[in-house]
């Protein structure tokens, strides 16, 4: 009888043991993804109604709508290979949240400041959304590989970026932008980590 008892409670201390480790593993916070490179995890559904809840009243879009060019961001990225929905977050950054307001004009189409340099500098024109969301793409994949395009070069700027220099998106700081404080991939990243939280809408099925 001593020995059934001494081996229950073995038992128990071992299955106390596993439940324990179980749910420290549980607790562990997932590691943050900083790669440039990679695929959308959002879909241009929750990019865009992000934008609309961050910015209501006063998107300034040229020639496209915040849904459109959510799509073109998803798109062009799958196609380079970079993370699009990322890149969305940087347009934000650079445009805040589209209202715009720096150097930059909406009629530009440059989401994300190519050719900027401050003091009224307007930077790059682009013909249209889709080559200005292209461009972008493809300074990114300028800076986090060294793989050729995938797509017709746009990018008036991609042979000046030494390719593989910068993999992941804090590494962007003092090579894409150069503010003084903070640092500028970091706060793309925190961006996309709100944007994140948007929830998924679920399409009404068709009767």
């Amino acid at each position: 009888m001593k020995k059934v008892f001494c081996l229950m409670i073995a038992f128990l201390l071992i299955t106390s043991s596993l439940l324990s480790t179980a749910s420290i593993v549980e607790a562990a916070p997932k590691k943050q993804n900083r790669a440039i490179m990679g695929v959308s995890a959002l879909t241009p559904q929750q990019m865009a109604d992000y934008v609309k809840k961050k910015n209501p009243r006063d998107v300034r879009l040229a020639k496209t709508s915040v849904e459109d060019l959510a799509k073109l961001f998803f798109i062009i990225g799958a196609k380079e290979g970079v993370r699009g929905d990322v890149a969305f977050a940087q347009a934000l950054k650079e445009t805040g949240y589209f209202r715009y307001g720096g150097d930059v004009l909406p009629k530009q189409h440059n989401y994300s400041g190519i050719g900027t340099t401050g003091n009224g500098v307007k930077g790059h024109f682009f013909r249209s959304p889709q080559q200005g969301v292209t461009a972008q793409i493809q300074h990114l994949k300028a800076y986090a590989s060294n793989d050729a395009l995938n797509t017709k070069q746009v990018d008036p700027r991609f042979h000046l970026v030494k390719r593989g220099s910068a993999k992941t998106w804090p590494s962007l700081h003092q090579k894409w932008a150069m503010q003084p404080k903070g640092n500028y991939g970091t706060e793309i990243l925190s961006i996309y980590q709100e944007m994140s939280k948007t929830p998924k809408r679920v399409a009404k099925a068709k009767r």
